[in-house]
């Protein structure tokens, strides 16, 4: 062993590598900065992660890309949380978990300022093909849908990813529909829309 390689210099050098940035607190970071501003700027990340632009660009890819993550973090517990308060079986449960999206979306006052801030963008990083949103949202969905129908509760009447993919467009038509094309929408619609899409029976007028 050298002189200068003590257990101090080692416990030193370990204590200095577990405070060094990783992607994961990229992530992180940008969650908080997504949350306080709506919007993310790669230098000040970068800056405040203590690494260059080019390590932070290596980790995420990109901004947009940066930004799916970010959003979708949030989805996730959103739709771990419909997932977990649904109640019932079937077509009816379906039905009720879709609207619930739906619903927590429009209440969620940090992503609704995000779409006020920026809408094109916005709605690009949200219902692109290129973004991770809508892919991700497609196959939750189809993993719901899957476990009705695994568990015999439920036969949907055309292949699962199909039907995942019309829902989630349904969804964003709902959502987004008056900043895409001018159409206001309203949430009595979009249940009647997804409960005809799952077989749920139809709420008495």
């Amino acid at each position: 062993m050298m002189h200068n390689d003590t257990p101090l210099t080692r416990a030193l050098t370990q204590q200095e590598a577990k405070v060094q940035a990783t992607p994961l607190d990229a992530l992180k970071l940008a969650r908080k900065h997504w949350l306080e501003h709506s919007r993310l700027n790669m230098g000040s990340l970068a800056e405040e992660l203590g690494v260059n632009r080019a390590t932070l660009f290596r980790w995420v890819g990109n901004k947009d890309l940066l930004l799916g993550e970010v959003l979708w973090s949030f989805y996730r517990v959103l739709f771990d949380q419909i997932i977990e308060d649904a109640k019932g079986e079937g077509g009816e449960y379906l039905a009720w978990a879709c609207e619930q999206v739906v619903v927590r979306i429009m209440e969620n006052e940090p992503l609704q300022r995000f779409i006020r801030q920026d809408t094109e963008y916005a709605i690009r990083i949200l219902t692109s093909k290129s973004s991770i949103i809508q892919g991700r949202s497609i196959e939750v969905i189809r993993g719901l849908l899957q476990s009705e129908a695994d568990a015999g509760r439920w036969r949907s009447p055309i292949p699962l990813a199909e039907l995942a993919y019309l829902i989630v467009r349904v969804g964003e038509s709902f959502l987004y529909g008056d900043i895409i094309s001018g159409h206001d929408t309203a949430m009595p619609h979009a249940r009647t829309a997804f409960r005809l899409l799952l077989g749920a029976q139809q709420p008495a007028p």
